[in-house]
């Protein structure tokens, strides 16, 4: 389902996502990319939600940054006697 974020320029949320993974990373750079969030600022926060939501997944859902997969790593090779 498509859904409207950007009334005033037409903007899908889809597309203000593919924005972020783009590289933008702040509701400047969406607007400067796609124009979602340009006109009457309505959209601002929900541009601002999807941006923290893509920045989350980026760091692999966890607030420190690294993906849980690397602190399943072993750090030191174990010498066999």
């Amino acid at each position: 389902m498509r859904v409207l974020l950007c009334q005033c320029n037409t903007v899908f949320e889809h597309e203000v996502i593919a924005c972020v993974r783009r590289g933008a990373r702040s509701v400047e750079e969406v607007g400067d990319d796609c124009e979602a969030g340009t006109g009457c600022g309505s959209c601002r926060g929900a541009i601002k939600t999807i941006l923290e939501e893509e920045a989350q997944k980026r760091r692999g859902g966890r607030d420190g940054g690294a993906p849980e997969a690397l602190f399943q790593l072993p750090l030191f090779k174990t010498r066999k006697e």
